[in-house]
């Protein structure tokens, strides 16, 4: 028996080219990345950004200290280190910042207010006098234990009255009077060595058009009494 021996042939097609065979994929040609508008995009995204954060930061640095008040103070007051604190201030306008005391350097000593200023606001040269002919005038006064609240302290603002010192008056024709209205603390002095009962000076301020013969004229003879205005 004989044993047939066949070759292995690979598929041709009818004209023998072998075209049959499996062809290689085919490549396309892939655009530059580069030319994506979305990645021009996104660069100019992150590039603004950096620009406006580095101005935030500009800016944020591009401050100046300036004293402002703690509290309340009225005219007359002296303004001293433990009223004011350092804040910085960004001024639109640099040439602003001359208006206000600068916080760089210690609070001058002496320096007076000529105007009521409130807690925050920003301490400005305009509110301030250290020359005595400008500052308000202040007047001394000898207050009795009875003659004023307990608790008068500067900054307060009281009624000035003179009311007659003895019996007699008092039953005269003679009137307590209010000599000044609202008129601003400045200092009440402590209790000397003589105690609770005795006199104690208080200093306020005189209004501008105040006739200062005429209050020490309302004075004479009087018992100084002092209201706090408002209560």
């Amino acid at each position: 028996m004989s044993v047939l021996h066949r070759t292995a042939r690979s598929p041709t097609d009818a004209s023998g080219t072998g075209a049959g065979l499996a062809s290689p994929a085919a490549r396309r040609l892939r655009g530059s990345r580069w030319r994506d508008p979305r990645i021009w995009l996104g660069a100019a995204l992150v590039l603004a950004s950096i620009v406006v954060g580095a101005r935030v930061l500009a800016a944020a640095d591009d401050t100046v200290a300036i004293w402002a008040l703690r509290g309340d103070l009225a005219s007359g007051i002296t303004v001293d280190s433990g009223d004011v604190t350092a804040v910085d201030i960004h001024f639109a306008d640099s040439s602003d910042a001359t208006r206000y005391v600068s916080a760089e350097e210690p609070l001058p000593a002496g320096l007076q207010l000529v105007r009521d200023v409130g807690a925050g606001e920003l301490l400005a040269l305009s509110a301030l006098s250290d020359d005595a002919t400008t500052a308000p005038a202040q007047l001394p006064l000898a207050v009795g234990p009875a003659g004023m609240p307990p608790d008068l302290a500067a900054g307060n603002r009281v009624d000035l009255w003179a009311v007659p010192a003895d019996d007699g008056a008092r039953t005269g024709a003679q009137q307590p009077v209010r000599v000044l209205r609202e008129v601003t603390v400045v200092s009440v002095a402590s209790a000397g060595p003589a105690g609770a009962g005795a006199d104690r000076q208080v200093l306020v301020t005189l209004p501008p058009d105040a006739d200062v013969a005429d209050v020490l004229a309302n004075l004479r003879s009087s018992d100084v009494v002092l209201i706090r205005a408002g209560g």
